[in-house]
């Protein structure tokens, strides 16, 4: 016990604490440059910045920001996107506090370009420290500091490909594999020390608990009942955690959820984050917040220009409107810009390159996605979120259910404007039945890993490629 406390503390101590002086420097620096670097800021507002007080408001905004978010660059497994998103987040989040307190207590608030600015630079800048210091963490692992040693117990292929994650790239995290205990010597991989017979693993444990964090163990525990349950109780007595690698062969591989009924534990073939009350309502809540800010900000302005576009281009309404199939199946009317002439086969053909239904400005919309602007609408109506599996064609939802087994499981989660398959490639048209298998897979992957972190990172992935334009499937 006394050791994981020891190391909790080491990282906090090391990790955590200098990560936080860093985050606040940022934000002291950023005020600072813009106080006095730029000259926009109006003489009368000065003192106020200047004030004690406001140096304060700002301190508590950071600390209160990274205690409410946590710092997680020292957390393993975690990847260096996943880390950046986390500092963009925990940037954001000062940014909201310090300028909310300062309007409430000052009655002062930045100018809109000196907000714009101030977000960019420690939103950036923040992504960068963090990166920074999760790479010196992973250097300092890599050369033997702050390992998290381990040992497993079978070598059944489930638990060998356990050892090779631990025991490959993943060295940078801090996985030390002090051996495997196996009647198969020869199944133990490559590099991995041979600690012996399964029955050794109890007496090495009692031995080696103070450098011991975890125990892998993959025996059947209902062939090996007496084994498997005297490890656990000497792990647990000993401040081990104890972790089952379960022979799943023939099942899925996919993020599963362990669960009770009753007392029997029950595996589902799908985690699913966004099924809790409490993250339904973050990203509803983020849904409203964004679709509201852009449909009353910057969306009169695209619609007006896109109205003239398509009015000069081809005969017919502005908005094209066509069902969909949307959450846990339901169909619904989803918006868009036009973009082609007027067809019969519009509910039943997908666009292809060089189609020729596709008039000359709805070229110019499909290849900057701002066709899907108005989807918003159907955000904020709650039929769509702004990230998620997109929306198909009632059609294509009839056809492909009968040929992909797991095709509706999409459906589990509200359709977005954009989502993972889309900025990994998996967009337009779907010649092969294994393009559509790929992105239904990056649609399952999406929902059983959300996080406002991917959501995040998927909505300025998208923003970055609209802006690079370099989308081949864009047509």
């Amino acid at each position: 016990m006394l050791s994981i406390i020891k190391t909790a503390t080491k990282e906090t101590l090391f990790y955590k604490l200098p990560t936080l002086v860093g985050d606040i420097l940022i934000q002291v620096g950023v005020l600072l440059f813009l106080l006095y670097g730029t000259g926009m800021v109006r003489e009368n507002n000065l003192p106020l910045y200047e004030q004690q007080g406001s140096w304060f408001l700002l301190v508590v905004s950071a600390i209160l920001a990274a205690w409410l978010l946590g710092i997680k660059i020292n957390e393993r497994g975690r990847s260096a996107v996943n880390i950046a998103n986390r500092a963009i987040l925990n940037a954001a989040l000062t940014f909201i506090l310090y300028n909310g307190l300062m309007a409430i207590i000052y009655e002062l608030v930045l100018q809109g370009k000196l907000l714009g600015l101030q977000a960019l630079l420690t939103g950036f800048l923040y992504a960068l420290w963090h990166l920074l210091m999760r790479r010196l963490i992973g250097w300092f692992r890599s050369k033997g500091a702050n390992n998290y040693t381990v040992v497993l117990v079978g070598s059944d292929p489930n638990i060998r490909q356990v050892c090779q994650f631990l025991n490959g790239p993943s060295s940078e995290m801090g996985y030390n594999v002090l051996g495997m205990f196996t009647a198969s010597p020869k199944e133990i991989p490559e590099g991995i020390t041979n600690l012996g017979a399964p029955e050794k693993a109890f007496q090495y444990v009692e031995d080696n608990h103070s450098i011991l964090k975890e125990v892998y163990c993959s025996l059947n525990p209902a062939t090996e009942t007496d084994f498997v349950n005297r490890l656990v109780s000497i792990c647990e007595s000993r401040m081990v955690r104890f972790t089952y690698v379960p022979g799943m062969e023939g099942y899925p591989r996919r993020k599963m959820n362990i669960s009770q009924l009753g007392n029997v534990n029950v595996i589902s073939l799908h985690e699913e984050p966004l099924n809790k009350p409490l993250a339904k309502l973050v990203k509803r809540a983020g849904d409203i917040v964004f679709s509201g800010l852009f449909l009353l900000t910057l969306f009169p302005i695209i619609w007006i220009i896109c109205a003239i576009g398509i009015k000069l281009s081809s005969p017919g309404p502005v908005f094209f409107k066509q069902k969909r199939t949307g959450y846990e199946g339901k169909e619904f009317w989803c918006y868009k810009f036009r973009s082609m002439h007027a067809s019969a086969d519009a509910d039943t053909k997908q666009a292809v390159k060089g189609d020729s239904r596709v008039f000359k400005f709805g070229e110019f919309l499909r290849k900057s996605s701002l066709d899907e602007l108005p989807q918003f609408l159907n955000v904020i109506r709650g039929d769509m979120s702004i990230v998620g599996p997109r929306p198909h064609m009632l059609h294509h939802t009839d056809i492909y259910s009968e040929l992909i087994g797991d095709y509706m499981i999409r459906h589990l989660a509200k359709p977005g404007i954009t989502g993972w398959a889309q900025i990994n490639g998996c967009r337009g048209e779907t010649k092969e039945l294994s393009e559509m298998k790929e992105r239904v897979e990056k649609d399952i992957w999406y929902i059983e890993h959300w996080s406002v972190e991917l959501d995040v990172s998927i909505i300025l992935t998208t923003i970055w490629q609209m802006l690079r334009h370099q989308d081949e499937k864009a047509y």
